[in-house]
This record gives structure tokens, sequence and C-alpha cells, in this order.
């Protein structure tokens, strides 16, 4: 018999084509469970301390979560467009940004209290999780985490000027 009409090869090259997929399949479910894993814990830890801590900004929380992530796709979407390059699709990158922002809140709520040391800290794990999460290298993670930062910088003082107008 021809190798050309071999039935047992083809069978054999399917069920390898089958298992490739599943395995391509199972990888992407994981890409997806680990920003979702961080985002859900993270935002659930930020809540019991903010409940404990400021009470009523708990409640606020979920929406000052959704601007930061709005600026921040927003810069992230800037800084990949102008220096770094793809990030993948676009439900990924706001999962995996959203559960950066939540493991930073919690950070954020712990470090407070060491002052500078306590933003160096901050400043170097988020741009280790934005290398992990998104496989950037190092100096590209720099230029996300400096232009995400800076927008949400600016947008934060906006909307701060436009809630307190007095203060």
């Amino acid at each position: 018999m021809s190798p050309i009409h071999d039935p047992e090869s083809s069978a054999r090259r399917y069920r390898f084509m089958d298992e490739d997929r599943r395995d391509a399949e199972r990888a992407a479910r994981i890409e997806y469970l680990k920003p979702l894993f961080m985002l859900v814990i993270g935002g659930s830890v930020v809540q019991v301390l903010l409940f404990t801590q400021e009470g009523w900004w708990a409640l606020a929380y979920p929406v000052v979560m959704l601007i930061e992530l709005a600026f921040g796709v927003a810069g992230l979407w800037l800084s990949c467009k102008l220096l770094v390059g793809g990030v993948g699709y676009l439900g990924l990158a706001i999962l995996r940004l959203a559960g950066i922002y939540a493991a930073m809140d919690v950070l954020g709520l712990v470090a407070a209290n060491f002052g500078c040391i306590g933003l160096i800290i901050q400043l170097v794990i988020y741009v280790g999780l934005l290398a992990w999460l998104f496989e950037f290298e190092w100096r590209d993670a720099v230029i996300v985490a400096f232009v995400t930062f800076m927008i949400k910088l600016g947008a934060g003082l906006v909307l701060a000027m436009v809630l307190f107008p007095q203060a």
C-alpha cells in the first residue's frame, strides 16, 4: 500500500493534531486563569481591607478600579502602539491589566506604611508583573509601566480636581 493512502498514518496524524489542539486550549485557559485569580483574590482582599479601614471607600473601589483600568488600557495601547508592539487579544490584555491592578492595590495598602521603600518595592513588582503576564522584556515592561503610571497619575489629578474643587 502506498504511504500516501495509508489510513493508519492518517489516523495517527489526526490524533496528534487533536492532542496539539487540546494542549493549546489548556494553555489558553491557564493564560486566562492567572490574571483572573489575581483579580478575584486581590479585589477581595482590597475590599476587606478598605471596609475595615475606611468604610465607604470599599463601596467606591470597584468604580475607581474601572476608571483606573480604562486609563491603564489607554496607556497600554499607547505604549504598545508607539514603542513596544502587540499584547495579544484585547480581552486577555484587559484581564491581565485588571489582575495586575488588583494585586498592586493590595500591595499599595500594605506598603503604604513603609514610605519611599514601599513605593520602590511597588514599582519593581509592577514592572515584574507586567513582564511576567504580558511576556515583555524588562525594557518594554519599564516603558509600559512608566506610560501607564503617568496616564493614571494625570487622570487621578484631573479627577481629584473635578470631585474636590475647593480642597
